[in-house]
């Protein structure tokens, strides 16, 4: 089977490159890369592979089923979960050597029961809740909750965290605050000698504009990718996006002046119109709401978008383009001249959203050292 030309390129080296970037920021702090929701669209496997190869610190997942995944495939750094695992999996834990984020005294308890049964520690990082309110212990119940805690003979206390709600906003004063909580917390854990090797809190916002929050790790999630925590246009200075959306025309049509293009007939065309299409749309994770708005890049040439974004494909204006033949590829984002942010803008949406979103059905190929496999 030829497949149709539809393809998200993940590029290798500009991951390389953010990490070295972050690396130059943070100094002695460790890194932990946050490769969950499949590295952020970018393909988990590939990702974390590169990730090990890069000699990252650990890597961070949201669920059990993602870490478990990293280790089939044979991923032996340090991994943590974020999110909450249901207690009745905590020997999936220790079996394969996971970090888990706790905050809930029946996941402590059954954790330590399970690597009580195996004979070796369970590796925790203790969550406090800041003011994000979503996980974590706040700090009135922390007291009883280290209570607790000091019963656990089997479980390592290998790190303490919480997580910026803000840190992407130009308004400072409520991260400053969650700062200043998250330093009580730790007071709270030294008066009763507990200091975690791992104190952690930034996040990618909170890497490019709080420094006084590297503590001992940071956690770097859309930054190692290539692009901006903020809605931004473009990403930071220096960083390079890691995806790059790709489809090639698989049709050229002409229409005359007066006549629509797709569902609903929003586009009208107001001369002869050179009409090309792409065969890729909102299943794909190419959001209807970009119809008669979005614009891709076809041989250094932005190319408008014309009428509704169908399910498998949409269509494109190419008649100030007439050098565009069939088999020409078109770049949907993830460039210098139409980076994610130029759709996320029109969608109303972040950078997070649109990865994420590209699904699983366009192929991700890994480009490394100028080739593509």
């Amino acid at each position: 089977m030829i497949p149709r030309k539809v393809v998200a390129y993940i590029n290798i080296d500009h991951l390389e490159h953010n990490i070295a970037l972050i690396r130059s920021r943070i100094g002695k702090a460790r890194l932990c890369a946050v490769a969950k929701a499949d590295a952020y669209g970018h393909g988990a496997l590939p990702i974390a592979r590169a990730l090990e190869s890069a000699h990252v610190d650990s890597i961070a997942v949201a669920y059990l089923e993602e870490a478990l995944e990293l280790r089939e495939a044979g991923i032996r750094s340090p991994i943590l979960i974020l999110g909450i695992t249901d207690p009745r999996n905590s020997e999936l834990l220790i079996e394969h050597d996971i970090a888990q984020t706790i905050y809930t005294a029946d996941s402590l308890l059954a954790l330590d029961a399970a690597a009580a049964r195996h004979g070796k520690k369970g590796r925790i990082h203790l969550k406090i809740d800041t003011g994000m309110h979503r996980q974590g212990i706040e700090l009135e119940n922390l007291p009883a909750f280290l209570e607790k805690l000091t019963s656990c003979r089997y479980l390592e206390i290998e790190g303490v965290y919480s997580h910026f709600a803000e840190a992407d906003s130009p308004q400072r004063d409520f991260t400053l605050s969650q700062i200043e909580k998250f330093n009580k917390g730790l007071d709270m854990l030294a008066q009763r000698g507990i200091k975690p090797p791992l104190r952690h809190i930034a996040n990618s916002a909170g890497i490019l504009n709080y420094p006084e929050a590297y503590y001992d790790m940071v956690r770097p999630g859309i930054l190692l990718y290539g692009m901006s925590p903020d809605g931004s246009l473009k990403a930071p200075d220096g960083f390079k996006p890691v995806m790059r959306l790709a489809a090639s025309i698989a049709n050229i049509k002409t229409i005359e002046a007066g006549e629509s293009v797709s569902y609903g007939r929003i586009f009208t065309a107001s001369r002869r119109t050179r009409v090309g299409l792409l065969p890729i749309g909102y299943a794909d994770g190419y959001a209807r709401s970009l119809s008669n708005k979005a614009m891709v890049l076809i041989r250094g040439k932005r190319i408008p978008l014309i009428g509704r974004v169908c399910m498998d494909q949409f269509m494109v204006d190419l008649t100030d383009a007439p050098e565009v033949i069939v088999g020409d590829e078109a770049t949907l984002f993830g460039t210098e001249d139409l980076p994610a942010g130029f759709l996320t803008r029109l969608m109303g949406t972040l950078d997070y959203e649109l990865t994420c979103g590209i699904s699983k059905r366009v192929p991700r190929i890994v480009c490394r050292g100028g080739e593509c496999q």
